[in-house]
């Protein structure tokens, strides 16, 4: 159940992604808006753990916090988490008094988006395409990042619930001839194919590989921002890496809309 923490004293909020870590300190504005400041981040790689990410934070901070709250991009269950794209594990009791802190929560990091959209006011989305909502209705929160995130927030009277799921590990589903046979091809190294590895940042070698092997030409690795620029240059193969990945996860969200009843819309994060 969502409800408004009373925050006396900031708290230390991050997001521990598959990539990137960020932290800042939230507190309530004379508004009593939810507000976050001192906002810093990093490529994860800096750090062997999340525990020396989390002081090299503090140590550039002159606030002492002795609460944190953690969207972390995996699992969480009893306490612990583990990163689906990261080889970190977060545990409650690993950072309960760690630096002074004593009170730790872990959240799924769609099931933390989701949790926020009640708190954002209009301003705070770009609609992407109009649509008849309905109002007191399921929403559907998700996206791409390093991985492929899928959450509900769900009407329940005057609040609402997060419904959190693994919804990125579904099968890929290819709708058209092309993504039929990129699917066989990658049907030779993977038993299994999720919608993760077509639409994900982790899967764009994944596809792009694919993609040059059905073109019959070899695979050369490119950064996103240099493939997009490919792209954009009418490459056939990045335009078809592209084409595969936004048609992806496009068919996913409308497949999510029907499975979850998401009336109430689709919030892209």
């Amino acid at each position: 159940m969502i409800q408004k923490p009373t925050l006396e004293v900031p708290i230390l909020v991050g997001d521990v992604g598959g990539t990137n870590v960020r932290f800042g300190l939230a507190h309530r504005d004379e508004a009593e808006h939810l507000a976050i400041e001192a906002f810093s981040g990093w490529p994860g790689n800096d750090f062997p753990t999340l525990r020396g990410a989390i002081g090299h934070y503090l140590e550039r901070s002159d606030v002492a916090p002795t609460a944190i709250s953690l969207a972390v991009a995996g699992p969480v269950a009893d306490g612990m988490a583990r990163l689906t794209n990261r080889d970190w594990s977060i545990s409650v009791s690993d950072l309960d008094g760690f630096d002074g802190i004593d009170n730790v929560a872990l959240f799924n990091d769609f099931e933390a988006m989701a949790r926020s959209v009640p708190e954002m006011s209009a301003q705070d989305f770009k609609l992407v395409h109009d649509g008849q909502s309905i109002p007191d209705e399921p929403i559907l929160v998700a996206g791409p990042g390093t991985g492929f995130g899928v959450s509900f927030i769900i009407p329940d009277g005057d609040t609402w619930r997060v419904m959190n799921t693994e919804g990125g590990h579904q099968a890929y589903s290819p709708r058209s001839p092309v993504e039929c046979e990129i699917l066989d091809i990658l049907h030779q190294d993977y038993d299994f194919v999720s919608l993760e590895m077509i639409s994900s940042g982790s899967g764009l070698d994944l596809v792009h590989r694919a993609v040059s092997r059905r073109h019959g030409v070899p695979y050369e690795h490119m950064s996103p921002a240099e493939l997009r620029k490919c792209a954009d240059d009418g490459n056939p193969v990045c335009v078809e890496v592209c084409d595969i990945r936004a048609a992806a996860t496009m068919g996913a969200i409308g497949d999510l809309v029907l499975s979850g009843g998401a009336r109430g819309g689709v919030v892209l994060a």
